[in-house]
């Protein structure tokens, strides 16, 4: 699926934090965690570690899935 969460309007994308969780990111683009996991190792989406979880940059991961301008 490629599309925001249904609940979200689009007035709210600009609410986001800058950082989400992968979960988060799943909840957002409606892909499975572990494929989000996947890239952000590959380097094909923008985020850090922490403490052993990634935190993703949510500007690149919504412009990445083309949810955002």
């Amino acid at each position: 699926m490629n599309t925001l969460n249904p609940t979200m309007m689009p007035d709210e994308v600009g609410k986001l934090p800058a950082l989400c969780s992968v979960k988060q990111a799943s909840e957002l683009t409606g892909y499975g965690t572990h494929f989000l996991s996947d890239c952000l190792a590959r380097g094909e989406i923008k985020g850090v570690k922490f403490g052993g979880r990634w935190r993703v940059d949510t500007a690149a991961l919504l412009r990445k899935f083309g949810l955002a301008e």
